[in-house]
């Protein structure tokens, strides 16, 4: 059972960040943001070379960043990418508090990912990853699983408790088998994982819909019901939480509503690639005060209207990934969205 985190301050904070999203729902996800939901919209400090929090405070608000990183003096920082691969998933966390760093990866999406993923990687220095999630075993969220896994160094890998009869779950356990320094965690029916890292924690939820001892078919016989096995992860840093949906559909949204415990959000990776049901559509109401909505998709017909229409009754400013991979930044306190154009 997952603990509701609200509490005063943050009741504030989601009062704040309603009011301020009702204003602009109009927002699209094309540029830089920086929003600050307690003390207002952030300034530049004149000859400070940095970013400020403006003398009075105001309501909520927006300003474009033109350049600079303002979390780079922060304590902690949460910094999460999501990465423009088409109708897949790709998630690099990186999690620093003082001088220690964590590095999660959440999917590698499709088999021909690997140099995007790789790319991102290298930009950041990274040959060591900390934790690897894996949501479920389609071929889209484990194609480049066992690349990854040969070239860089894996500390823990995180997968639902079922097999897949395919041949990327197949080299991916291969890999494994050979790494015997990584550690694999499954995590049987309705288990929770708590993770804690360097300015953050990870909470991995499993569901109670799979059977024990369940094999599915090949890469090619997708399973409809594969989706609602996915792990859903949030992702908590200071006063900021952000909810990794997987693939989740009806029934796994549904079984997590109910254990969520009135849990509300800063940013959720909408499940599915663009998808929707009712259940997502509860996931979004409930989620008082949600800021962001990140959509993985390989163009804009993937994404169906309903769920546009879900995501701007709520005053969430939405992103999609086909017009660029997307990076968010928060110091636990203010949060930072910007996107990358797409060639």
């Amino acid at each position: 059972m997952r603990c509701n985190p609200t509490h005063s301050r943050r009741a504030i904070r989601r009062l704040a960040a309603l009011l301020a999203g009702l204003c602009l729902a109009a927002v699209t996800g094309c540029s830089s943001e920086v929003y600050d939901p307690t003390a207002g919209s952030l300034s530049l400090g004149e000859g400070s070379g940095r970013w400020e929090l403006p003398s009075e405070p105001t309501t909520g608000g927006v300003l474009e960043i033109p350049s600079g990183d303002p979390f780079a003096d922060s304590p902690r920082v949460l910094r999460a990418d999501f990465l423009n691969t088409g109708k897949s998933d790709v998630i690099l966390l990186r999690l620093r508090e003082g001088a220690s760093e964590h590095a999660v990866l959440v999917d590698t999406g499709e088999s021909d990912d690997y140099e995007t993923i790789r790319a991102c990687l290298t930009t950041y220095g990274l040959t060591e990853i900390d934790c690897l999630i894996v949501s479920h075993f389609d071929k889209d969220h484990i194609g480049s699983a066992d690349r990854i896994l040969q070239d860089y160094s894996v500390k823990t890998v995180y997968m639902p408790d079922y097999v897949r009869d395919s041949a990327l779950y197949r080299r991916m356990m291969a890999t494994l088998e050979s790494r015997p320094d990584t550690a694999v965690r499954r995590l049987s029916a309705g288990e929770e994982a708590l993770v804690p890292l360097a300015g953050g924690t990870l909470r991995i939820n499993s569901t109670d819909l799979y059977p024990a001892g369940l094999t599915l078919g090949s890469d090619d016989s997708h399973a409809a019901e594969e989706n609602n096995y996915s792990l859903i992860t949030t992702v908590e840093c200071g006063e900021i939480a952000l909810l990794l949906a997987g693939d989740a559909e009806q029934d796994r949204l549904t079984e997590f509503l109910t254990v969520s415990d009135g849990a509300v959000y800063d940013l959720i990776k909408i499940p599915h690639h663009g998808s929707y049901d009712k259940a997502l559509g509860d996931l979004l109401r409930e989620s008082t005060g949600l800021r962001y909505c990140v959509v993985h998709a390989g163009s804009a017909a993937e994404v169906e209207a309903s769920l546009v229409t879900a995501m701007r009754s709520v005053g969430s400013a939405a992103y999609y990934t086909y017009d660029g991979s997307i990076a968010f930044a928060t110091d636990g306190e203010s949060m930072v969205m910007s996107q990358a154009t797409s060639p």
